[in-house]
């Protein structure tokens, strides 16, 4: 198995002690690599009901199968127990670090425990080691960047990790950020940073073959207009226009929807307004991130532009680039952090005006007291609840919304609701099929025949996350360039039907471990807003309707009425309980 150097590393920060072993065959013919080797470890390292913010809660980071070899298959994978949600949860992150990892000839990288003092773990080609990181330990990112980045791939938190603010993150490379309160996972471990540098050359299993498979995917790539003309070109607000002439974009913490001042926000004015510069991640093509050439700054993705722009009716760009740059140089997830601002906007309308968006940004990312209800740094849910609104918490399972709206994708909003994240639209892009016709052209507004689309969707996404292929390859990407990526770059043989098994494996496992922490059919479900269709002028979701989709979505997954997956079913996918 070329593709698998089987070495796992297992870093206890309490005793600072380095472990590796070979990883066993057996658990990569069956989760592949990235997200389902990183959700199979955490599965068997830590039980459903720790304490996220324990020291016996891991930080997983995985490499995929092919990682630095394929095109946009240099990042790696991130599996923890999310603090903010209670669940299972890994993230697809961007950046060189999976490239490094796989270099450096690691599959896996598993931190456990808590160190005495702050801390950073440094990977190199045969040396791994606990560093002490007290003159780094209340820095945020950039500084911690300019002190750590020369090392390799960067992995760091910046104070609102430290702080174990719930909506906090890690940033890769100081400009990939991810979501799930990962960040307070690490500063609980008094973790601040991971660097990880290889030296091994990658080189292809068949290199003809594999040249071949290259040139025709950079060509699909090419000739996909949501690729190659939107993402190139604007990065993700390329989709501004496109959702305002839909009128798919919520405002006003999901209460309403549309704007008035689309075309102020769009990537095609930033673009006008600014000398941009194409920001890469290693072997990706279309370099969908901008960075302005006068300051440096990296454009605010299509969620920060939503987070802080359109959901707070704030049609001032530079405030939104600032609180952008507050996220990353902090540590906080954008959406998370936008949602919780809308929620203050309706609870006390005025409150978020241009000039206050700043400090109250900073006050949420210098929020202590993990976990509290009340306090905004936790998330809308527990802050909301603290006041006795967590009606207006716009979340599922915990997990903040994103920028496009459920009531008119309604794939989407199955989507959000069986995601086993919570409100992660990544888990499975409906609005792909949905909006922007890709990789298939699917009815936006029905929820007929949604449901067995969807777990394919939520399957291959699952592999392609396993590959940890960025996410925006879906719209190319499929099974069976997957296989033939696999034998060509790593001499494996699977068929195109076995990938798409372990993607059914990969979340039927995630959907036990949920179970096990305590979910149940009852948080399979969307914000009550969302059903209000009178009040929304028929624009809300029929629960009737949506209540028989997610049945439906039930028995394709083999699951009973109640959402658990039946014995039969587990038995199929070799997962036994």
């Amino acid at each position: 198995m070329a593709g698998w150097t089987g070495k796992t590393v297992y870093v206890d920060l309490s005793s600072q002690m380095v472990n590796t072993v070979r990883t066993e065959e057996s658990l990569i013919r069956k989760y592949l690599g990235g997200r389902g080797l990183g959700v199979k470890l955490l599965s068997e390292l830590a039980n459903a009901y720790i304490d996220p913010l324990g020291p016996e809660n891991p930080l997983i980071f995985t490499s995929g199968p092919i990682s630095g070899l394929a095109p946009m298959a240099s990042g790696a994978a991130l599996t923890s127990k999310s603090p903010l949600t209670g669940t299972i949860f890994s993230w697809n992150m961007g950046g060189s670090f999976g490239r490094e990892l796989k270099k450096a000839g690691i599959d896996a990288l598993i931190i456990t425990g808590k160190a005495e003092r702050p801390s950073y773990v440094e990977v190199g080609e045969g040396n791994i080691e606990v560093v002490p990181a007290e003159q780094l330990w209340g820095k945020n990112v950039r500084a911690c960047t300019e002190a750590l980045g020369k090392k390799g791939s960067l992995a760091c938190i910046g104070r609102a990790g430290e702080k174990k603010v719930l909506i906090s993150s890690f940033v890769i490379d100081s400009i990939h950020s991810g979501r799930g309160g990962l960040g307070a996972v690490a500063g609980s471990k008094m973790l601040k940073a991971v660097t990880v540098k290889g030296e091994k050359e990658l080189l292809p299993s068949d290199p003809r073959r594999f040249k071949e498979l290259e040139t025709k995917v950079l060509k699909l790539f090419d000739a996909s207009p949501v690729l190659s003309k939107g993402l190139a070109n604007y990065g993700t607000s390329a989709l501004v226009k496109l959702l305002d002439y839909m009128n798919l974009i919520p405002t006003r913490n999901f209460s309403g929807r549309g704007t008035s001042f689309a075309d102020a926000l769009s990537g095609e004015h930033i673009k006008s307004a600014f000398e941009l510069e194409k920001e890469s991640c290693p072997g990706c093509p279309l370099g969908c991130k901008k960075r302005v050439k006068e300051t440096g700054q990296i454009v605010p993705d299509y969620d920060s532009l939503w987070a802080f722009g359109f959901n707070l009716e704030n049609s001032d760009l530079k405030s939104v680039f600032k609180a952008d740059s507050i996220c990353k140089d902090y540590g906080l997830d954008p959406i998370s952090a936008g949602s919780v601002l809308g929620a203050c906007s309706e609870l006390k309308p005025g409150i978020i005006e241009v000039n206050r968006l700043e400090p109250l940004l900073m006050d949420i990312a210098e929020s202590s007291e993990a976990g509290k209800r009340g306090k905004p740094g936790n998330g809308a849910r527990k802050y909301l609840s603290g006041l006795g609104r967590e009606s207006l918490s716009m979340d599922v399972k915990g997990l903040e919304l994103g920028g496009f709206d459920p009531r008119g994708i309604r794939g989407q909003a199955l989507a959000y609701a069986t995601s086993s994240h919570g409100g992660d639209y990544f888990t499975a892009f409906m609005v792909g099929p949905e909006v922007l016709g890709k990789p298939v052209s699917l009815d936006r507004l029905s929820l007929k025949g949604k449901a067995g689309i969807l777990q394919v969707f939520e399957n291959l996404t699952a592999v392609l996350d396993s590959f940890v292929f960025c996410p925006f390859s879906g719209f190319v990407l499929n099974e069976e360039l997957g296989s033939a990526f696999l034998l060509s770059a790593a001499g494996i043989e699977m068929p195109p039907g076995e990938l798409l098994k372990i993607g059914e494996r990969i979340y039927n496992l995630e959907k036990v471990y949920n179970l096990k922490a305590g979910f149940a059919r009852k948080d399979d479900t969307l914000p009550e807003r969302l059903f209000e269709i009178e009040e929304n002028e028929g624009y809300g979701l029929s629960r009737q309707e949506f209540e028989a989709a997610l049945q439906e979505y039930y028995h394709y997954r083999g699951w009973d009425e109640e959402g658990v997956p039946r014995p039969e079913k587990l038995k199929e996918l070799g997962l036994n309980f």
